[in-house]
């Protein structure tokens, strides 16, 4: 990974990163002639996170080496009593990327997921329609409670 880091003076908003992160993501994919990108998550009892992602590509080849991609990355730390946020511009390893896009979009759309008993899915990138589809499973404990009195 190169040194290339920026510090933005004005944060940007989480949808204007999401958004800029997603297009440099798909410019990445569609340079490297990926199909599609698919990231994998699962957890319960309040633990989880992402697996992996895997290139589908025409020729059935392998994405190697992983190339790397533009990112905004919100970091915040505590300073003066209070939380800094900051937004920085770098180069990571497109896997990261898109995993971090990824939970993201997860976190947004099912906050709680890896809570109880848990849930899994993968976040599939589509670089013919510049498509992100969440495919989300939620588990949870049934019963069925049934009296008979004689």
């Amino acid at each position: 990974m190169q040194d290339n880091e920026q510090r933005e003076s004005a944060p940007l908003s989480a949808p204007q990163r999401i958004a800029a992160n997603r297009a440099a993501i798909f410019d990445a994919l569609r340079a490297d002639g990926v199909a599609r990108a698919v990231a994998s998550y699962t957890g319960s009892g309040d633990n989880g996170g992402p697996e992996g992602v895997q290139y589908e590509l025409p020729d059935g080849r392998t994405l190697e080496p992983i190339p790397e991609v533009l990112q905004y990355r919100e970091t915040c730390e505590w300073s003066g009593g209070t939380w800094q946020m900051t937004v920085t511009l770098k180069d990571w390893p497109l896997d990261d990327a898109i995993t971090d896009v990824a939970m993201e979009l997860v976190d947004e759309h099912f906050g709680g997921w890896e809570n109880g008993d848990g849930a899994s899915g993968e976040v599939v990138f589509d670089t013919a329609d510049g498509s992100v589809v969440i495919e989300h499973r939620a588990y949870f404990t049934d019963s069925d409670y049934q009296e008979v009195r004689l």
